[in-house]
């Protein structure tokens, strides 16, 4: 990893926009930067297509500097590429599969970023972190656990004790999204960054955060204003 900032985004959802801004209001440096993705950055938003694009090639770019996580919205599209099930289109796979049709030029481009898309990971550490989507079960191991838990509630993570989850992971803070809420959450061992980008139930208070996990801030694009605000998230301060 680079040694720079540690930063990490989660539930982009489209917001191909808002993901740039935001990667430009914070400074970030690819060749420095540690930068993660948690999942869900397709459906619901405009740019499905533009995200899974720029992320992959960022990837390809900086192999060692950038992680992208899969998402409980990658395993719904899984499993509509398979002919499991079309529940996928109603949870934004219709706006996704728009963006695919608008952006990719054929069918090989579309094939190779889908590929890619469909074999991200579910878990990623460093020394400091863990980094899921949704959550985990500590009484099992981190790297065996079931795809279950791409659908994790937020009731049934946070039903965990902070010890419980602490020493599961080392010691290490667990980083996520998955469930939107209005102000990152941090309880000591979880911090949850899904703000909500086009899923939030309050439409004007929808938003995506990139948050700089070294110095303690993060930034905000509102999706519907486009305007970027500034926040802090340690001391409990959000």
């Amino acid at each position: 990893m680079g040694e720079g900032r540690k930063l990490f985004i989660t539930d982009i959802h489209g917001e191909y926009q808002g993901l740039i801004e935001l990667l430009r209001e914070m400074d970030y440096d690819a060749f420095t930067d540690q930068l993660v993705v948690g999942g869900d950055l397709i459906d619901r938003g405009p740019d499905s297509a533009l995200v899974i694009r720029y992320l992959r090639t960022l990837q390809r770019m900086h192999p060692d500097n950038v992680v992208v996580l899969t998402g409980n919205h990658e395993e719904m599209l899984r499993w509509y590429r398979q002919g499991q099930t079309k529940m996928w289109l109603i949870h934004g796979g219709a706006e996704a599969l728009k963006s695919f049709e608008r952006t990719f030029e054929d069918d090989a481009e579309s094939k190779e970023n889908l590929d890619w898309l469909l074999n991200l990971p579910m878990v990623a550490e460093d020394e400091e972190y863990v980094y899921v989507h949704a959550g985990f079960m500590p009484d099992q191991p981190l790297y065996t656990q079931s795809r279950d838990i791409l659908w994790m509630s937020e009731n049934e993570f946070y039903a965990y004790g902070v010890e419980d989850v602490l020493n599961a992971t080392g010691g290490k803070i667990v980083v996520h999204g998955h469930t939107p809420c209005e102000f990152i959450c941090f309880d000591g061992a979880r911090l949850n960054c899904d703000l909500g980008s086009h899923t939030y139930a309050i439409a004007e208070s929808r938003g995506l955060a990139l948050v700089d996990l070294t110095g303690g801030e993060y930034a905000v694009y509102n999706c519907g204003s486009r305007e970027i605000t500034r926040r802090t998230w340690r001391r409990g301060i959000s």
